[in-house]
């Protein structure tokens, strides 16, 4: 009797296991207490495929860590950020416009005015008197990089310009001159891990305004008086002195004045400076001199550099 006991038993056990499906997965005491799969896509996110991803799984997972959305008129913008990736949506009454997916995060950005806090997403920043909204774009990079989309979202929408800003975190828009629109203040990067650490590299400012078709390379505002023949002469004097030369190895701080003088239209004097502070029982004075220059030249401004002071 205890024998088929058992055995009617063994076979109810069988017969929940076959109709209700084996679980290797721990048991929970709520289905809340799993984690919503997300599916990573090789195709822009928009706003159904964000949530197409909260209900399938896919082979990979990676949590998404922001999603925001802002309105102006009939354009509504969709911000969808994972840990590894993002997308940009922006439609018009309900039609998609653009759509950008990449390897970064985007966000939206944002200037203070006085008290007032703004989001870039309808002033005029182009000075042209159509509302306008800006988008950064981060790479998700060590120091970099950083990419601000402008766009027009007017009667007609546009993609004005996307400016490349390296790795200008801390890159800004505001209005310098009281005139309407907003100059775009970051850093020039092209001299980074010359010689010298990240943290110590010189990155000179550098100030853009529009000029009607994108942003330029503001002559006005980078534009500054030479320096007196004494201060030159100080300067030179003060590097020379400095303990690097013991080595053989140029200061950081010759190269720091020097751009700083490029960038502000004086480049005749900053290679009389170079002049005056490499001593002359040091070596390789004119093959760093031409490194120096070639370096120059790869910066994406150069040739607007060249012009700041004629």
């Amino acid at each position: 009797m205890r024998t088929g006991v058992i055995a009617v038993l063994g076979f109810v056990f069988i017969f929940l296991i076959i109709m209700t499906g084996y679980n290797e997965r721990p048991w929970s005491s709520s289905f809340l207490d799993q984690p919503l799969p997300v599916r990573k896509s090789n195709i822009p996110l928009s706003s159904v495929g964000v949530r197409a991803a909260y209900s399938a799984a896919g082979d990979e997972t990676s949590s998404i860590i922001g999603l925001d959305e802002e309105t102006y008129g009939e354009y509504l913008v969709q911000i969808t950020d994972y840990e590894n990736e993002g997308s940009l949506d922006i439609y018009k009454s309900g039609r998609l416009l653009y759509s950008l997916h990449n390897p970064s995060n985007f966000s939206f950005v944002n200037i203070t005015e006085g008290r007032n806090y703004l989001i870039l997403m309808g002033p005029d920043i182009t000075g042209d008197s159509i509302p306008d909204l800006v988008i950064s774009e981060w790479s998700l990079g060590a120091h970099c990089c950083y990419t601000f989309h402008i766009f027009e979202i007017g009667d007609t929408f546009r993609h004005v310009q996307s400016i490349e800003a390296g790795s200008s975190e801390s890159a800004y828009f505001a209005n310098l001159d009281g005139l309407p629109g907003y100059e775009f203040v970051m850093n020039d990067w092209t001299f980074a891990y010359w010689y010298t650490s990240f943290a110590e590299s010189p990155a000179p400012q550098v100030v853009l305004t529009f000029n009607g078709t994108s942003y330029v390379l503001a002559r006005e505002f980078m534009r500054k008086d030479p320096a007196s023949e004494t201060q030159l002469r100080e300067a030179a004097e003060s590097v020379r002195e400095m303990d690097d030369w013991r080595m053989g190895v140029p200061p950081r701080e010759l190269w720091v004045q020097m751009i700083d003088l490029i960038y502000s239209g004086n480049m005749t004097q900053a290679f009389k400076l170079f002049d005056l502070a490499w001593p002359g029982n040091v070596g390789g004075k004119d093959d760093m001199l031409l490194d120096f220059k070639a370096r120059l030249k790869e910066s994406p401004f150069y040739q607007e550099i060249l012009s700041i002071d004629r």
